[in-house]
C-alpha cells in the first residue's frame, strides 16, 4: 500500500508561521526611520537658531527664530503632543568667557585681562522632544548646540 502526502496546505503554514516575523520588522524598520526623522528635524530648529545667534540679535530673538521654524513640525512650547505633532520645548541661553579660560562664564561687561581683552560671547541652544514608537520604546531627545557670536 502506498502512503499518499498531501502538501495542499504547507505554503499556507509556513506564511503564517514567517508572516508575523516580517510585518513586525518592517514596522521596526518604519519606527526607527520616524525617531530618525524627529532628531534630525529637532538639529534642523536649532542650526536655523544658531544662524540666527551668530548675528547676536538677543535671546528673545533666538527664541522667536527656533519656534517659527519648529511650528511646522512640533508641538512647540508644550510637554503633551497636539495636532498629532510631538512636543518640543527649547532654550536659548547667551553667556560669555574670557578669552583662554575655558572656566565659568562672566559677566559680557568683564574686561578679561591678557593679550585679548574682549570677552567672547556665546549661545547655548537646546532642545528636548520625546519620541513615542509604535514598537520601540520611547526616546528622549535633548541635543545642546553651543554657537560663538562672530
Amino acid at each position: 500500500m502506498a502512503l499518499i502526502v498531501h502538501q495542499g496546505g504547507l505554503s499556507a503554514i509556513e506564511f503564517a508561521l514567517i508572516a508575523p516575523i516580517f510585518v513586525i520588522g518592517f514596522v521596526m524598520m518604519a519606527d526607527i526611520g520616524l525617531a530618525a526623522h524627529q532628531r534630525m528635524t529637532i538639529d534642523h530648529v536649532l542650526r536655523s537658531g544658531a544662524q540666527s545667534a551668530m548675528m547676536d540679535p538677543g535671546p528673545g530673538t533666538v527664541l522667536t527664530v527656533l519656534e517659527t521654524t519648529a511650528a511646522d513640525n512640533f508641538s512647540v512650547g508644550s510637554s503633551t503632543a497636539t495636532g498629532g505633532k510631538p512636543p518640543l520645548t527649547f532654550a536659548a541661553e547667551r553667556y560669555c568667557v574670557c578669552p583662554g579660560n575655558q572656566g565659568p562664564p562672566v559677566p559680557c561687561s568683564t574686561i578679561c585681562a591678557g593679550t585679548a581683552p574682549a570677552t567672547l560671547a556665546f549661545y547655548s541652544l537646546s532642545a528636548s522632544s520625546i519620541y513615542t514608537g509604535m514598537l520601540i520604546p520611547n526616546l528622549t531627545f535633548s541635543p545642546v548646540l553651543e554657537v560663538e557670536v562672530r
